[in-house]
């Protein structure tokens, strides 16, 4: 019997439980596991209360203040977070103050995901606890989310462009040289952007120190694309399902909530997802209303049904029929949030960033930004990054008054954010010259993005019905860089000549054999966070081409999370 793909990716859920069963195995006795909020939805992905139950973990906590956990064993699950690691260390200091040298011995287990910061041993014996905690990494393999989507679930984009730190990646290339220990070793490798650099080398030493995968070229191509090398497709808005729900509904770890409602993501637990999650968001409504009606049609047959007919319906049907009515019910509520939450305003919106694509009407789109700051601010500040990336930056003195405007309706404690998302990368400046006005002046990103041709013609911009171009996703004025490029690697043998284009692109490394792709699976791995809507255009050319494709990432990302995570630096 062969292993299938899916078999293959089943297993990373496995392996991530038997790495934090072997830590618990290691730890002899009953103990108590208090665990990072933010953390409770990774551990439930890969291991339940029974098997923890049965390897010792008597008690569960919340990681929170005022915390009494009853046995002698604590064992705390935190990210890699200094502000995280220091609360665990005030936790046990608070212990230690209040009861003195115990009488029964209480040992302390700082489990680290997905990694041990360095500068947190120095922490730890500074703050004179090196004898009453010991420190462990709980490296979890990738969490599988929407069909063959993988997930570190730990944003690493503020790390790598605001606070210049690499050290994250280290927990990326782990994670995909584990990867490739399943799936096998890639042909061709396709690297765009620094980091993307930087992740390869850290894999190879692992390569060398751990041992490569016995899989060889088994994979076509592995392609590596740096964040930083699209931002436009994080700040634009999308017009799929899935993009919008992302946007506007609270999603963690694959799991959607809305109100008091909750779906899983993912096509094998929620079929009605499955089958609308890469349509437009126009086009969801209708079909949800043909289900319910036929689940009220459902209904009234059940009524008329005689005895032995409906003790079938009970035990064939009655469960499926529940759980299409909870998840038809959730995903109403949500293109009704998705409708009320961009309002009229939706066509208005589209009509801006493709002036900004196109590098037109500057001032009518400074001019939007200026009179919706106030009521939809994180709109306006991806439009403000997205204006300024596709004109290669904005003027102090356009900056200025959008500045003003943003602090007087939301307050001088925003005084650092535009620094904040400058220094991110997000929020680009220039000197005005006199260039700029010329009629024929070209922004570099215009240029770039000309090479590589993510800007649609006017036939497929028109073409309003049909998804055949992966620019669908942004209403065909955009294609996702990414996407582009598995297109131009998915048929380099019938068009050399845009591979030749993509490899002189500036950061741009290719590693291993031309041509053909064969075997026809490609890993893509977006560093920094992938969006719904690069992972539902590439999906349509992984359909189109006939390859396989696993689409990796440290985050499932949006526009709006970009621009909070930066606020809250």
């Amino acid at each position: 019997m062969d292993i299938t793909l899916d078999d293959k990716l089943s297993a990373l859920q496995q392996i991530s439980q038997q790495k934090l069963v072997k830590i618990l195995d290691t730890i002899p006795g009953t103990k108590d596991l208090i665990i990072e909020q933010q953390l409770m939805k990774i551990l439930d992905s890969f291991v339940g209360v029974t098997v923890l139950k049965r390897y010792g973990v008597d008690k569960i906590y919340k990681m929170e203040e005022g915390l009494k956990p009853s046995s002698s064993q604590r064992i705390f699950l935190v990210s890699n977070s200094l502000i995280a690691c220091k609360r665990v260390l005030d936790q046990v200091q608070s212990e230690i103050s209040l009861i003195g040298r115990p009488h029964v011995e209480v040992c302390h287990h700082l489990l680290v995901m997905p990694f041990v910061p360095p500068v947190l041993y120095n922490l730890v014996e500074e703050e004179g606890l090196s004898e009453l905690i010991t420190l462990r990494t709980l490296s979890a393999e990738f969490i599988r989310l929407d069909g063959n989507v993988l997930s570190l679930e730990n944003p690493i984009f503020i790390d790598l462009y605001y606070h210049k730190d690499p050290s994250p990646l280290r927990a990326l290339a782990r994670n995909l040289w584990s990867l490739q220990l399943i799936i096998g070793s890639p042909k061709l490798s396709l690297l765009l952007g620094k980091h993307s650099q930087q992740m390869i080398k850290l894999m190879e030493s692992m390569e060398q120190s751990l041992g490569p995968s016995s899989l060889e070229n088994e994979i076509g191509a592995l392609i590596v694309m740096d964040r930083g090398f699209d931002l436009a497709t994080a700040l634009l808005t999308p017009v799929t399902y899935a993009g919008l729900l992302n946007e506007v509904v609270e999603v963690n770890v694959g799991t959607a909530t809305l109100e008091k409602s909750q779906t899983r993501l993912d096509p094998n637990k929620d079929q009605i997802y499955g089958e609308v999650r890469d349509m437009p968001c126009s086009d969801v409504f209708p079909i949800l209303h043909g289900k319910a009606k036929s689940l009220k049609s459902e209904q009234e047959a059940v009524q008329m049904m005689k005895l032995t007919e409906m003790e079938r319906y009970v035990s064939t049907r009655l469960q499926r029929t529940r759980d299409t009515t909870r998840q038809l019910a959730f995903h109403i509520s949500a293109c009704q949030t998705i409708a009320d939450t961009l309002g009229s305003e939706f066509q208005v919106l589209q009509t801006i960033e493709k002036l900004m694509l196109d590098c037109k009407d500057r001032k009518e789109c400074l001019s939007y930004i200026e009179r919706n700051i106030d009521e939809h601010a994180l709109r306006c500040l991806r439009l403000l990054c997205l204006l300024s990336i596709t004109t290669d930056g904005i003027t102090q003195s356009e900056l200025q008054n959008i500045q003003k405007l943003h602090l007087h309706t939301h307050g001088y404690q925003h005084i650092p954010l535009f620094y904040k998302l400058h220094t991110a990368g997000l929020l680009k400046y220039r000197n005005e010259y006199i260039l700029h006005k010329l009629p024929n002046w070209s922004s570099e990103w215009s240029s770039n993005a000309q090479k590589l041709k993510i800007l649609p013609s006017y036939s497929k911009r028109t073409d309003q019905n049909g998804r055949t171009c992966p620019s669908y996703v942004f209403n065909n004025v955009y294609i996702p860089a990414i996407a582009q490029i598995l297109n131009i690697v998915s048929n380099q043998e019938k068009d050399p000549r845009s591979f030749d284009d993509l490899t002189n692109l500036p950061n741009c490394v290719v590693n291993g054999r031309r041509g053909a792709l064969s075997p026809k699976m490609v890993v893509i791995c977006v560093i920094g966070g992938i969006t719904c809507a690069e992972i539902t255009a590439c999906r349509l050319i992984e359909k189109s081409t006939g390859i396989r494709l696993v689409l990796i990432s440290d985050t499932i990302l949006t526009g709006n999370k970009l621009i909070q995570r930066i606020q809250k630096i």
